[in-house]
């Protein structure tokens, strides 16, 4: 393996059909002639997308640029994986009832801010929420806030 980052040799894969295995996806994706890709370091499939990371950066960047890949006669759609930023959290699953002054209180009491340390973004719908942070949050704070946050969350979503 070269030492290079991994998220320069991290292609996320979306749209797989279901009767895909990782045994296939592998072999597909490390075949050079078919994926442009070449020797994977891990696979690891959830539901219908999966995270390919390669050995190298120059598979990956191979792979993103091709822009048809056709496995079990369905298209995959491939692309770079988001950035994880540090800066942002999305809050998924949030029952639109929940009122946003809740949800304010909440993020202020558990992470310590004040109203202008962050900016909440809802969905259209309400179903999610974009927290956007004045600073990043380091990764040992997002660790213990994230579960905390989230059964909060399904707390209030029960009570609403």
């Amino acid at each position: 393996m070269s030492g290079n980052k991994p998220e320069g040799r991290t292609v996320e894969v979306l749209e797989l059909p279901e009767n895909v295995d990782e045994e296939l996806l592998s072999l597909y994706f490390e075949n050079r002639r078919r994926s442009g890709g070449g020797p994977l370091e891990s696979v690891e499939i959830k539901q219908n997308r999966a995270v390919l990371c390669f050995e190298d950066a120059e598979a990956a960047a191979r792979v993103l640029s091709k822009r048809h890949h056709v496995v079990h006669n369905s298209e995959l759609s491939v692309r770079k994986p988001p950035s994880k930023d540090q800066s942002r959290l999305l809050l998924r699953g949030v029952s639109p009832y929940t009122s946003t002054e809740m949800i304010e209180l909440y993020v202020e009491n558990m992470m310590d801010l004040n109203v202008t340390d962050y900016a909440l973004i809802p969905s259209p719908e309400k179903d999610f929420i974009l927290i956007h942070l004045s600073q990043p949050l380091s990764k040992g704070r997002m660790g213990v806030f994230l579960p905390l946050f989230r059964r909060r969350l399904e707390m209030m979503h029960t009570n609403n």
